[in-house]
């Protein structure tokens, strides 16, 4: 959703053919679309992609941000628009009469025939036919199976990653279908397979696009599913859930006894604990192997799973409360226990012990300001985000400081007023405070503050395309300056970009009523590049 997700869509004018607003991207763009007499759309945008006639992501965000009306289509009409997106009505009726003519014979020999060819249809009607008569699937075929979808004999490389990948993930999805006929005992055992697999595939899988964390996930899930319905021994539950995650690399098992707690119940969470603890005990002060981490996330579980925050206190403080994350997670075990003040007081330690991670802050920030609403301390949420704004300045936390403003109901301008003062203190990035004057459309004083302070080229071009309707003697030297750049020797596959970038230079000399200048310009461009024949032919086709 972007910046329409966001809020920085809105929308000034709607009429029937015309909806208008503004969006605010590195600066606040005025963006339109329409239908013109014929009924064919329409757009512009102030932005550089739509100046260049393109439709841009911030023609999206106003799209997104205007409330369609429901089509109402009656019964009838509802079925033949579906009809018309699918285009295989006919075909399917046309089908389903012919099928219905046949014996019975005819349509047991072409499934069969089907089944033959398509294994995953094969063992779902053999699963079908299990469940009919009262007995269970063939468990050894299908760990063949998966065996045979994870081919754990070759290397996979990144170019057959994803193909690798896709053949695993249908037979995860046909062992889905297993705990919905009636085996889910079968597909508990056939999952914890299925992950033990997955994890030897780490040794011999290019997993450069994360392929394997998907499929760790699918399987975490499916086990989950498939153990609420298989209602085993929790206890023999617990123990398998321990081995499986102290010894795998992947993590769908993660804290398994806090995710697990409804199914284990009292006994197997008091296996888990039993198992766990010792090992967790057992650990030296500060201990960073990978097989601590395992045993003490695997302990933070248990004390998740008991719901008792003094647990989950206990065990993050022996090994240390190292990142604002843990503060975090100890806040949000005494609000889930209806124990507000001291999940405050959690989140304030939190945020004064990371003074210097700003980065980390957020969604303890979050969590704090939203104890503080609940308590209805609406003052305090918001000093929350002014603690943030003077930490760590920048359009993300001038922004969330004013939304909490209005969500408390209070006058935005003057928190406007103050939040811009303070930013306008030499202590604070001058890069800081024009993107936000950009952003509130000060873009003259952000013009200002670039002379004054100084700012990178990334601004400088945000800076001059805010400026160049106005001021484009000021525009011209900036982008000038970006064309050097783009025309490096290194870096020839910029040109098309350098020679867009020309042409708008070749626009703001033409409206200064200045063309001599702009082919002073070109001149140069030649006389330093004119060995570069990609480039000559480039510039060639605008005729330069």
């Amino acid at each position: 959703m972007g910046y329409a997700g966001e809020g920085r869509a809105e929308r000034t004018v709607a009429t029937a053919d015309r909806i208008e607003g503004i969006v605010r991207g590195a600066m606040p763009y005025q963006v339109a679309l329409w239908l013109d007499d014929g009924g064919k759309p329409g757009w512009s945008c102030t932005c550089p992609v739509g100046e260049d006639g393109r439709f841009c992501k911030h023609c999206v965000a106003l799209a997104l941000c205007e409330e369609c009306d429901e089509i109402d289509l009656d019964e009838d009409e509802e079925d033949d628009w579906e009809d018309g997106l699918s285009g295989e009505s006919g075909d399917e009726d046309t089908l389903r009469a012919y099928l219905r003519g046949q014996g019975i014979e005819r349509l047991v020999d072409l499934l069969l025939g089907q089944a033959g060819e398509d294994w995953r249809l094969r063992e779902r009607l053999l699963a079908e036919a299990a469940a009919a008569g009262g007995t269970g699937v063939d468990v050894e075929v299908w760990r063949n199976q998966l065996e045979v979808a994870f081919c754990g004999d070759d290397f996979v490389d990144y170019a057959e990653a994803a193909s690798w990948a896709h053949g695993v993930q249908q037979a995860i999805e046909a062992l889905a279908e297993l705990v919905d006929l009636g085996h889910a005992s079968a597909v508990v055992v056939l999952a914890e397979h299925a992950h033990r697999l997955a994890d030897e595939a780490v040794q011999y899988v290019d997993d450069s696009d994360g392929w394997l964390t998907g499929i760790s996930s699918d399987l975490g899930d499916l086990h989950l599913r498939a153990c609420k319905k298989a209602a085993g021994d929790p206890v023999a539950l617990a123990r398998r859930l321990v081995d499986l995650e102290l010894s795998s690399e992947l993590e769908a098992f993660y804290r398994a006894a806090a995710r697990y707690a409804g199914v284990l119940g009292e006994a197997g969470l008091a296996e888990y604990g039993r198992l766990v603890t010792p090992r967790f005990e057992a650990l030296e002060p500060g201990e960073r192997r990978v097989g601590a981490f395992r045993v003490t996330q695997a302990m933070v579980g248990v004390a998740l799973a008991s719901g008792d925050p003094e647990q989950l206190v206990e065990v993050k403080t022996r090994v240390g409360l190292r990142i604002p994350d843990d503060y975090c997670e100890i806040a949000k075990a005494f609000a889930r226990a209806g124990r507000d003040g001291e999940a405050v007081d959690w989140a304030e330690r939190g945020l004064a012990a990371f003074p210097d991670r700003a980065w980390q802050a957020p969604p303890l920030r979050e969590l704090l300001a939203e104890l503080h609403r609940r308590g209805g301390r609406a003052q305090e949420a918001v000093d929350v985000f002014w603690a943030g704004l003077a930490a760590a300045p920048s359009l993300q936390s001038y922004r969330r400081l004013l939304d909490e403003v209005r969500t408390a109901g209070f006058d935005p301008s003057g928190w406007r007023d103050k939040a811009l003062e303070h930013l306008r203190g030499d202590r604070h990035p001058a890069s800081t405070l024009i993107e936000v004057l950009l952003y509130e459309e000060l873009v003259d004083e952000a013009w200002r503050v670039a002379q004054a302070r100084g700012c990178d080229q990334r601004q400088w071009m945000t800076l001059a395309r805010a400026r160049e309707k106005t001021h484009p003697q000021d525009a011209i030297p900036i982008y000038e300056r970006e064309v050097a750049a783009l025309l490096q020797p290194v870096k020839s596959k910029l040109y098309p970009s350098a020679v867009d970038l020309m042409a708008r230079i070749q626009r703001l000399y033409e409206a200064q009523g200045r063309p001599h200048g702009f082919a002073a310009y070109i001149a140069r461009v030649r006389a330093e590049h004119g060995r570069k024949s990609s480039l000559m032919g480039l510039m060639a086709r605008k005729r330069w």
